[in-house]
Parts: C-alpha cells; sequence; structure tokens
C-alpha cells in the first residue's frame, strides 16, 4: 500500500520508468564502450563508477548496469572488493578470436555471394571508399574501424544481424587491445589495395578467390599483429626493424 499523501504509480507510467532506465543504461554503455575505442580508457585501468558517473552526468545506478553488461560481454573484469577494470586481452584469447573471425568470414563468404545484389555490392565499394578516403599521413584509429566496417559489409549481405553484430563484438575485441602509436603508415594504401582484390572476387561472384584472399589477410594479420601487441608481455622493447614494420602495418586487414 503507498503510503499517506502518495499515490501509487500506475502499470503504464512504472513501465515508462522502466523504459526510461533502459534506455539511459544503454547510452552509458555504448558510451563507455566508446570510450574504450577511443583509447580514452585503456586495458588494465580500474574503473570507478563514481567518477565514471560524474563525467557522463549521470547517476551511479545506470553506470553500475552498463559495467555489469560489459563485463558479462568480456570487455570488463570485475574483482569483489575492488571494483571493474578493462579486461586486457591475452595471447591464448586473441587466437580464439581470430579463428572465430576467420570461420565467420570464409563460411558466410559463399551465401553472401548468392544474395549479393547491387545495392549490397554499392555498400561494398563504398565502404572500400570510405576506408581509402580516411587515410591520410598518420595512423589513426578511424582506420581500423573502418576496415571492420569493410569486412562486416560482406557479412552483413547473408541478411542475418545477429551473425553481423558478433562480428563486429569480435572485432572490437581485438582492436581494443593495440595503440595507434606502435603502427606505422607505410603500407596502409596496400591494405586498401587488397580490399580492392576482395571486392573484386565478391563482384565477379569468384567464391573460391574471395576465400584464399579472406584466409591470407587473417593469417597475415594473426602473425603479424601478435608480435606487435604482446611483445611487452615478452619483455621485449618498441620493435623499429624493417620486418617489425612491415608486421605492423599488415595487419589491420
Amino acid at each position: 500500500m503507498a503510503p499517506q499523501g502518495m499515490t501509487r504509480p500506475s502499470g503504464k507510467e512504472h513501465n515508462q520508468d522502466l523504459k526510461k532506465q533502459k534506455n539511459l543504461t544503454l547510452a552509458v554503455y555504448y558510451r563507455i564502450k566508446e570510450m574504450m575505442l577511443n583509447y580514452d580508457i585503456v586495458p588494465g585501468q580500474r574503473l570507478v563508477f563514481v567518477d565514471l558517473a560524474e563525467q557522463l552526468g549521470v547517476s551511479r545506478t545506470p553506470v553500475n548496469n552498463a559495467l555489469s553488461i560489459l563485463a558479462k560481454e568480456g570487455y570488463l573484469d570485475f574483482v569483489p572488493n575492488q571494483g571493474y577494470s578493462v579486461h586486457k586481452l591475452t595471447l591464448e584469447e586473441a587466437e580464439c578470436l581470430y579463428e572465430i573471425r576467420e570461420i565467420m568470414e570464409v563460411g558466410t563468404i559463399g551465401k553472401a555471394i548468392r544474395n549479393m545484389d547491387d545495392q549490397k555490392l554499392a555498400v561494398l565499394e563504398q565502404r572500400k571508399n570510405d576506408y581509402k578516403n580516411a587515410i591520410s599521413d598518420r595512423v589513426h584509429r578511424k582506420l581500423f574501424v573502418l576496415d571492420s566496417e569493410f569486412h562486416a559489409a560482406i557479412i552483413e549481405m547473408i541478411d542475418n544481424p545477429i551473425l553481423s553484430e558478433r562480428y563486429r563484438d569480435i572485432c572490437q575485441k581485438i582492436f581494443l587491445r593495440f595503440r595507434t602509436e606502435d603502427l606505422v603508415i607505410e603500407r596502409i594504401p596496400k591494405i586498401a589495395a587488397q580490399h580492392d582484390e576482395l571486392f573484386e572476387a565478391v563482384r565477379i561472384r569468384d567464391v573460391d578467390r574471395a576465400k584464399e584472399l579472406i584466409k591470407f589477410h587473417n593469417e597475415n594479420a594473426r602473425q603479424n599483429l601478435f608480435a606487435i601487441i604482446f611483445r611487452s608481455e615478452n619483455g621485449r622493447g618498441k620493435i623499429n626493424s624493417p620486418e617489425a614494420s612491415d608486421a605492423v602495418s599488415s595487419a589491420v586487414s
């Protein structure tokens, strides 16, 4: 029974309040994930939800709810009495993620090409051009987002939004593990050329060629990128050799 002088919220009002709270939680969730993608918060960093609430201009509840969701998805770690910290991807986890990514890409390319129409091909071409047009005199994090979006456009051709979302999630978890200041610009145009090759294979509906290109790109990324993002764990300093520079710059696709 509601206290005297107070009105019990109607069922409709209660549902509206729940919907508002859920929407606020999702908004905070995406904002924190964006902060991770922009490296405003970094792997291993401890998160204080009181500070986050103040920074985002919301109460503690939606922040706490959003952090809980991110922890369940593997983006954060939670330790009782210590709180949340940004998850630091291990080499074993990265191997698993790349294996899943390759299975997704190779496993869907045949259906993607069968489902392809002019509109879907135009989307793929636009994302290819978006990457090329974003190339400048430095490596920036937007390039890695655009690279993932190019490959995601092929997944999207099969019209399975859940799979497309899972694919982006895999890419983001790998992407969060490295910093752009470790990377070099020299081979970025070559990556754009690799996109051209894959686009052409899809355009002419050459499934076998597309599979070959996907496997080649993923194997290069697996071997080369891991040498860079896990080097500190192996006790090595910054890698400056030509081989390492090639490894880094070829790893983004």
